[in-house]
């Protein structure tokens, strides 16, 4: 596919009323253009559902790009990346790229990225880039996109990204007292996949937002204990009110409707386990 065509693509997908698979596509074209373009994948790596959807085929769609620094004393800045950003949307014939940069504290630095598609469209992606002050780092690899070409980025680990999705389940407030249903389908997912738990960096994590005190050590029996009380709490109406949209295959959108919170209580043993798997697994 040439590059004049991905525009007009765009703009025939965007009629058919696939709004999200026109969103996905944006979502490879900015991972493109920081691989190809940037250093960014010096610096940061990604996590969360759009990474899970992308490079693991999560039956799912996602909205954003959710990076986390993996470079100490790396003078980052998000700002850097606006105008080779836009080169690079310019020399794929999208030059309505509208780049959006708000470096919020000192904790997250977030961006986006807003398309044109038609006067009453446009697709719009948040990125976030976490700082984190913690030493301990996540674990990486290099995973390849393959939309509109072939391209390298560097990901968190699968057991690194559950962390990631651990730290959401248990702090995540969102919208009007409301869960966030993706976290919980995500948590689902990592399940069946029989995911190990990078629980050194959930742990940092943890003690970086003050939910567990410095001193203290994050065994997977605490986790289970944490987990539990979080899980006690779920509505299963509203997480179903907000993955269910995103859901991309019928079968199982129609077998969440059996869904119980009992079956997220059932998690916690199986939670402790991946826990201790990966324990054993990274003995020095």
């Amino acid at each position: 596919m040439g590059v004049t065509g991905i525009f007009e693509e765009l703009r025939m997908d965007i009629d058919a009323g696939d709004k999200l698979d026109v969103l996905e596509k944006f979502q490879n074209l900015i991972l493109l253009g920081l691989s190809v373009h940037t250093d960014f994948f010096k610096h940061a790596a990604m996590f969360g559902g759009t990474a899970l959807r992308i490079f693991h085929n999560l039956p799912r769609f996602s909205e954003d790009l959710d990076f986390t620094l993996v470079s100490h004393g790396a003078d980052f800045s998000l700002a850097s990346y606006r105008e080779p950003m836009s080169r690079f949307f310019a020399d794929m014939g999208l030059d309505d790229v509208k780049i959006n940069i708000k470096e919020e504290g000192e904790n997250v630095l977030r961006g986006s990225f807003v398309l044109s598609i038609k006067r009453s469209e446009s697709l719009r992606v948040i990125i976030d880039v976490e700082k984190p002050s913690t030493d301990v780092m996540p674990r990486t690899e290099t995973l390849y996109g393959s939309y509109p070409y072939n391209y390298s980025a560097r990901l968190c680990t699968l057991s690194s990204s559950f962390a990631g999705k651990m730290d959401a389940i248990i702090h995540r407030k969102w919208g009007n007292k409301r869960v966030k249903g993706r976290d919980w389908y995500d948590l689902l997912w990592y399940m069946r996949k029989d995911t190990e738990l990078d629980i050194y960096w959930l742990e940092a994590r943890l003690k970086e937002k003050g939910t567990l005190d410095p001193d203290k050590k994050l065994t997977p029996e605490l986790l289970g204990e944490m987990y539990e009380k979080r899980a006690a709490l779920v509505n299963v109406s509203e997480i179903l009110r907000d993955v269910q949209f995103f859901m991309t295959e019928a079968l199982e959108k129609k077998s969440s409707l059996s869904w119980t919170p009992e079956l997220f209580l059932l998690q916690k043993d199986k939670l402790v386990d991946s826990a201790r798997r990966y324990v054993l697994s990274h003995r020095s």
